[in-house]
């Protein structure tokens, strides 16, 4: 559970991933949405974390598992997920990223014939400190912050990542759709990269 209204901010999540606004920006309206409904100090340190050059850090990640596991062309689904893994004898958030066959009306669709289960996770310091902050101390803002933030921050980046390198995610594949969030919850689909570059899914639209 949350404090703030759980559709609300998803409604509010995805403006922002599909405007043309900055990670940094975009980042800033999720945390002024989520809090109203808890006020607490972290969110303004949340507010402070340096997104910029973990995005550039993401992009390098991106860069060298295509460069050295390149998916075949049957892999037109990526799944970026959202988990908790145990990483120098402490808990944290972290991405990870596995892909399949998409089928938009199969909701098994990543559990056929899979890629990327050996693929290195993405150790984002950004995911790491707001797992940290939220439970690093006993009034610390626990799920409200890592349920909003964690999934904001790793559907905007993968966004801004995208659009970066563009036709270069698709090696082989007619099209890669996009798809962020927790191993066991909630996701986003942000839209699907072609060769013309990125395109937003439109609301709950099951992409092609």
């Amino acid at each position: 559970m949350t404090s703030y209204n759980a559709a609300g901010f998803f409604r509010e999540l995805e403006r922002v991933v599909k405007s043309d606004l900055p990670v940094s920006e975009a980042f800033q309206r999720i945390i002024q949405f989520c809090t109203p409904a808890r006020p607490h100090p972290d969110w303004a340190v949340l507010g402070a974390l340096d997104v910029e050059g973990d995005i550039r850090h993401l992009q390098e990640w991106l860069e060298a598992i295509l460069r050295t596991s390149p998916p075949p062309a049957s892999v037109t689904g990526f799944w970026f997920g959202l988990f908790n893994p145990m990483v120098k004898d402490r808990v944290t958030a972290d991405l990870h990223l596995i892909g399949a066959a998409y089928d938009g009306t199969a909701l098994d669709w990543l559990f056929r014939e899979r890629w990327g289960s050996d693929t290195p996770d993405a150790a984002s310091s950004v995911l790491d400190s707001i797992y940290q902050m939220a439970y690093g101390k006993e009034d610390g803002l626990g799920n409200d912050a890592e349920y909003a933030l964690a999934l904001a921050y790793a559907t905007l980046a993968v966004r801004h990542v995208a659009q970066r390198m563009g036709p270069r995610l698709l090696g082989e594949a007619a099209q890669r759709v996009l798809l962020v969030g927790f191993d066991s919850g909630d996701f986003l689909c942000i839209g699907a990269v072609r060769k013309e570059g990125l395109v937003f899914s439109r609301g709950r639209e099951v992409m092609a």
